[in-house]
């Protein structure tokens, strides 16, 4: 006779739980019982389980450095199409600005710490024709020896000191990052230290103007209180002299 093949584990469990039923029962009956409670408990299971949940391989990242850059072009005037974002000469511009600010940094010596240029507006400047850029540099949050006189410095070095920036010409006085610029860092005076000698000559005329001012205030005081004594000896009423009386005499 040959033998039956061999339960599924599952079927032991059933088994298992129900065992008076199993063995009342023909083996055929016995065995269709079995896979449909196993069957119920499988699909009991898989209806209460919840689906994995998968786990986010995203590294988060920092927030970048900005900077802003400003500087005045020479050589484009100003107008109000340039001024208005919708306008084609706005775009053109922009576009061609960004370009040759990108390229500056990419071919600088912080370029590993560089991630792009944004042209943010452009201004008139005032007494002439020439137009302002404001614009946004931003730099890997990491880049922590970048900072505004690095990136100054920078830019001044790859734009000819500051004055040709591809094909538009600058205004070496106006570039500034975060307000820096070394024009007006030099400009404001500096105390310069004056020679040993020349603090003792000054010491020495100021001690000797002090002294002359004493001496005058105190010729004045003389001077009132004598003019006083004489007002005084010219006010006195006449007095009895009796050496002087010739009454005497007789």
């Amino acid at each position: 006779m040959p033998s039956l093949p061999k339960p599924p584990s599952c079927l032991c469990t059933s088994q298992h739980l129900f065992p008076s039923l199993y063995l009342s029962l023909p083996l055929s009956l016995s065995l269709s019982l079995s896979l449909s409670l196993s069957l119920s408990v499988s699909l009991s299971f898989s209806a209460n389980s919840k689906p994995p949940i998968p786990l986010s391989t995203e590294v988060p990242t920092g927030s970048s450095q900005h900077f802003q850059l400003n500087f005045t072009i020479t050589n484009l005037p100003y107008s109000q199409d340039i001024a208005q974002p919708g306008t084609t000469q706005y775009q053109q511009n922009k576009r061609s600005i960004e370009h040759a600010l990108n390229q500056v940094f990419q071919n600088s010596s912080i370029k590993s710490y560089f991630s792009d240029c944004q042209v943010l507006a452009f201004r008139s400047v005032l007494q002439n024709n020439h137009t302002g850029v404001d614009s946004l540099c931003n730099f890997s949050p990491l880049a922590r020896r970048v900072d505004r006189i690095a990136i100054y410095e920078e830019f001044l070095r790859m734009t000819q000191n500051g004055t040709q920036l591809q094909n538009f010409t600058l205004d070496r006085s106006s570039v500034l990052v975060d307000g820096y610029s070394s024009i007006r860092d030099d400009a404001v005076p500096k105390n310069s230290d004056l020679p040993f000698w020349a603090i003792i000559l000054i010491c020495l005329a100021g001690l000797l103007g002090l002294i002359t001012c004493l001496i005058c205030c105190f010729l004045v005081i003389m001077c009132r209180r004598k003019e006083g004594d004489y007002q005084v000896q010219r006010h006195l009423p006449g007095y009895y002299l009796p050496h002087l009386d010739l009454r005497k005499l007789q």
